[in-house]
């Protein structure tokens, strides 16, 4: 337990630390860098580096993190969601509330957030192309382009032991609802494998390989109902973290209670935080520095092996058929 608050203190420090970075810089110079991604405070746009992927299967996601759900994807990127969270925050953007389930009122929840537009630019013969991300996908069975929409920011969640779920899952854009990524569509939409409805535009979308930017930025608001129905809400049958389907609730919160929050109270809670944690802010941040460069030692290591697995097993593959070949009787030829 102890963990899991020192590491919900410290992300909403390094986000606070990021935001005041953002807010420091000079109008002269109104970028700020994460790895894999530019962030443009003045313009309020986050850049993500990003590559197309070849994948002609029914899609759960727009962007993973390389190396995840690659298989249900138009992009990959190597830029953490955590980073691209952070990212978004320095633009002045707060994250919402990814989807939910109600136990009280049996039904779920559509996520919540500011609205997201993002657009994929590429080279094409010495020029930049750009297209709205919606664009590039489109309906399985009549082909249609999907129709304009926006995404929100979410936010993804703080799993058990601390981590930031979604750079875990790898779960960066999706296009169908999950309660662990990082930035989701506004309507309910089942990710059971029987109701996905969306593939890569390949008549549009550049070939696999090449390496895109992923721009986001704020979006105005937008009748959901209307422009952002290519989501399809009205859908059930969720399967998501065993819970019962999803009803069709529009995109507007229920409200469950009419509980009110104690706010002397959480000045005081809020005073205590301030006095307790603020002083060893320095030291949190040392930590996770620490601790995300073990793990992606740890990662690298990993990835070697399973390479070097990977080259064993074709070279038993070579040396199965080359015996085969020799132990094989031959018919003899004809006289």
């Amino acid at each position: 337990m102890r963990f899991r608050l020192l590491a919900v203190v410290l992300f909403g420090l390094i986000s606070h630390a990021a935001c005041a970075r953002a807010q420091e810089v000079p109008a002269s110079q109104p970028v700020a860098r994460l790895p894999g991604i530019v962030v443009d405070v003045k313009s309020r746009q986050v850049r993500v580096d990003a590559e197309m992927l070849g994948v002609e299967a029914p899609l759960e996601f727009f962007c993973v993190l390389n190396g995840t759900n690659e298989h249900e994807s138009v992009l990959r990127a190597a830029a953490k969601p955590s980073d691209i969270h952070l990212a978004l925050l320095m633009i002045g953007l707060k994250p919402g509330e990814p989807v939910k389930y109600s136990e009280a009122a049996k039904k779920w929840f559509p996520p919540q957030g500011p609205p997201l537009q993002i657009h994929i630019e590429w080279e094409k013969a010495g020029k930049t192309v750009s297209y709205p991300a919606y664009r590039l996908l489109r309906d399985i069975r009549t082909k249609k382009e999907m129709t304009p929409m926006t995404w929100i920011f979410a936010g993804s969640r703080l799993m058990e032991n601390g981590t930031y779920a979604a750079d875990v899952t790898g779960y960066t854009v999706s296009v169908v609802n999950f309660d662990l990524t990082l930035i989701d569509i506004p309507d309910l939409a089942s990710n059971s494998n029987e109701t996905l409805e969306w593939e890569r535009n390949a008549d549009l979308a550049p070939a696999q390989g090449t390496k895109v930017t992923m721009v986001i930025e704020p979006a105005g608001k937008i009748d959901h109902a209307g422009a952002g129905a290519a989501a399809g809400a009205d859908r059930a049958g969720a399967d998501m973290a065993s819970a019962p389907a999803m009803g069709t609730l529009g995109t507007q919160p229920v409200p469950l209670s009419d509980v009110t929050t104690d706010q002397p109270r959480m000045d005081r809670l809020r005073e205590r935080w301030t006095k307790a944690v603020s002083p060893h802010a320095k030291e949190l941040r040392q930590a996770a520095q620490a601790h995300y460069e073990v793990i992606n030692a740890m990662r690298r290591e990993q990835q070697r092996l399973i390479d070097e697995a990977d080259r064993i097993q074709r070279t038993i593959d070579e040396l199965e058929k080359d015996y085969q070949n020799m132990t094989t009787p031959r018919p003899e030829p004809l006289p």
